[in-house]
């Protein structure tokens, strides 16, 4: 039985977060687990020659597994309303550890049969002084598409999802899984490429790629070409005007040195973050 990752450091987004994965879970037919790392790098007490406190490490632990405990019976409690009667009932279960995040991640994917990771959106308190850095650790560590979910979403209400596609190769693989995705939920799939105001001519590159998607079986699928100047802020402007909506595409898991010159569209999207993403990882694994 596959299952789906879901991450939640208790928040108001993580909260909203494990209900789409419960919801994902009944419609995808996998299990569901819950993840909480309970170290928090940023605050945790420590004197230079000293250790950790022990006291509030296993303050910290036990708070985390009750946390996780309270969590999965109000998704069970969830579940009875949420999900039609007849349909599949995810198994949800539970881990936590004193684990990097993305690196326990990556762990978990390995270890488990992981479908998909689900968590909640960054952070914006203007209090944090790492906003965005687990999400991040994520994206760069995972192998399976992430779904990050800010509050206030609901998977029922939204029926499109629009695939920003540059026509890689890898991106016919993310097609093929959001296909998968969009028949059981309904959604319709617009695969869509932001092209710089003046660059109208279709390229070989293009074209090749247009009939590619004229191959698959997907009746809600289409393919529409836009201007704009700012990628990220067209792409925000898209899901507004076509109502609820996930926000799709490829994210380049670029080495060191190359990330240090390039501009990453995964992070100027997370910064402006309007709509569920759905980041599909170029090192997806099948």
């Amino acid at each position: 039985m596959k299952t789906i990752l879901t991450l939640t450091d208790f928040s108001e987004n993580a909260a909203c977060a494990a209900k789409a994965g419960l919801v994902l879970s009944a419609k995808l037919k996998t299990d569901l687990l819950l993840f909480n790392t309970y170290i928090d790098y940023a605050t945790l007490p420590y004197e230079s020659g000293g250790g950790w406190d022990v006291d509030d490490f296993s303050l910290r632990k036990q708070h985390s597994v009750q946390g996780l405990e309270s969590l999965t019976e109000g998704l069970e409690s969830i579940a009875v309303k949420l999900l039609e009667p007849a349909g599949h009932k995810p198994t949800v279960q539970f881990q936590s550890s004193n684990c990097d995040l993305g690196m326990k991640v990556a762990e978990i994917i390995k270890a488990q049969n992981i479908e998909l990771v689900v968590m909640g959106a960054r952070s914006k308190h203007p209090d944090d002084p790492l906003p965005g850095a687990d999400t991040s650790a994520v994206i760069k560590n995972t192998s399976r598409p992430v779904l990050v979910v800010p509050t206030k979403t609901d998977l029922y209400q939204i029926r499109k999802i629009i695939f920003a596609t540059n026509f890689d190769e890898s991106d016919l693989k993310a097609i093929r899984y959001l296909m998968k995705l969009g028949k059981l939920m309904n959604y319709q799939l617009h695969i869509t490429h932001v092209s710089k105001p003046g660059e109208d001519k279709i390229t070989a590159k293009e074209q090749a790629f247009k009939e590619q998607l004229e191959l698959l079986n997907y009746q809600g699928l289409n393919y529409r070409k836009v201007n704009g100047k700012d990628l990220v802020a067209r792409l925000n402007e898209l899901t507004a005007e076509d109502g609820p909506a996930i926000l799709a595409f490829l994210h380049h898991q670029l080495s060191f040195m190359i990330r240090l010159f390039s501009r990453s569209k995964t992070k100027a999207a997370l910064a402006r973050q309007r709509t569920p993403l759905l980041i599909f990882p170029s090192k997806m694994s099948n």
